[in-house]
């Protein structure tokens, strides 16, 4: 069924192309290609994406609602809500990540960064948020438009651009410790080549991201004796990020293709330092069939950027104290204790939270509170993910 009208002479004009439904438009697997959906045909599309990623032995599991529209027969408007994100991670997080409230009693250290690992497109999930799909953790919203620049023949590529934005579909904290994003806004540049249209599909992409700025940074309370407190607040400064792809697809028999994908993101420009920074390498291989309007894809993506896990590196906050489960009556009496009371009406609700001072037993720790160990073990485990995509072409 034709959702806009298109021209006889249009669609005489248009080459003989396949168009896929992915998250960013009609593509591959993942990677978008230079095709574009029919003008005036929408396609609409149940993905579900699985992949891991390092440091924290991250596993995200993505369900998402996808459509693409033709535009004309160069161009495409294409979206995607990610209805049910999760994130888990085999063990809550060596050292706290953000937001961090930073406390500095009288003689106390203050730790500069980098003073966590985290992956930043969900830089503060740790094991206080949920980690079920039934529990409806929103993710982003995208949108986006591709537009076909230039016509392939032989050697000679298809050209396209695209621009995509995507949003958070909500910025409170106990979704964003769930993994839901990072609670800003990010904007998506897209340039793709594609030799091809028919049997044979060959793709090469380049995207660059800029990223907004977290919802939630860190927070410095410094008490002196002479000065009184003093608060720092610090935004947490998100890399942006740049991705290299190549991918291909080969039809196999009438409605049957085979589709394979290698894709490395690497975070670029100034940015607050983490621990750990792993650039994401992926490898993708699976299979796609089509009847009539029908769409399927199933896909097996490795990691294969993984780092060393169970090697064990020093701890920048090692034998700091770590407060961020203790109750609010016990911490208050423990920072006065310290000299340090008048930060506790400072401290943000909900933050994670550590005392800078190692002059200080277990034994003189209030319940709940934790001095952080020396050194940590990186984890990096389960490096195979899935890709489900179903679709319907109207």
């Amino acid at each position: 069924m034709a959702v806009l009208a298109a021209s006889p002479a249009a669609r005489a004009q248009a080459p003989a192309r396949e168009a896929w439904p992915t998250l960013a438009g009609s593509g591959l697997a993942t990677l978008p290609t230079a095709d574009t959906q029919r003008a005036g045909h929408l396609a609409l599309a149940l993905n579900l994406d699985n992949r891991d990623r390092d440091p924290l032995g991250i596993d995200v599991f993505d369900g998402a609602a996808v459509f693409t529209a033709g535009l004309s027969r160069r161009a495409e408007a294409y979206g995607s809500v990610v209805f049910s994100r999760v994130v888990s991670l085999p063990e809550a997080p060596a050292m706290p990540p953000p937001p961090l409230d930073f406390v500095v009693p009288p003689g106390g250290v203050l730790v500069e960064p980098p003073l966590y690992a985290i992956y930043s497109p969900t830089p503060y999930v740790d094991k206080r948020g949920t980690d079920r799909f039934d529990d409806w953790q929103e993710g982003d919203a995208l949108l986006g438009v591709k537009l076909r620049a230039a016509e392939g023949a032989g050697a000679t590529p298809a050209l396209a651009v695209a621009a995509e934005v995507k949003v958070p579909l909500t910025r409170a904290l106990e979704g964003l410790r769930s993994g839901s994003g990072t609670g800003g806004v990010d904007v998506r540049l897209r340039a793709l080549a594609q030799w091809g249209a028919g049997p044979q599909v060959l793709v090469a992409t380049a995207a660059y991201t800029h990223t907004g700025a977290g919802a939630a940074g860190d927070r410095v309370l410094r008490v002196d004796a002479a000065q009184g407190l003093q608060v720092t607040d610090r935004a947490l400064d998100l890399a942006d990020r740049l991705l290299l792809g190549l991918g291909a697809r080969r039809r196999l028999a009438a409605g049957v293709a085979a589709v394979v994908e290698a894709s490395l993101e690497a975070e670029v420009g100034g940015h607050t330092p983490t621990l750990d920074a792993a650039a994401p390498f992926d490898l993708l291989g699976g299979i796609q069939a089509r009847t009539g309007g029908l769409r399927f894809l199933a896909a097996l993506r490795y990691h294969g950027h993984a780092l060393p896990s169970g090697e064990r590196r020093t701890s920048p906050v090692g034998g700091l104290v770590d407060v961020s489960y203790v109750d609010d009556a016990a911490l208050a009496d423990f920072l006065a204790r310290l000299g340090a009371g008048a930060a506790f009406a400072s401290l943000r609700p909900g933050s994670h939270r550590i005392v800078g001072t190692r002059a200080l037993a277990a034994a003189a720790l209030p319940p709940g509170a934790r001095l952080l160990a020396d050194e940590y073990a990186i984890r990096s485990e389960h490096q195979l993910g899935l890709v489900v995509t179903l679709g319907w072409s109207f």
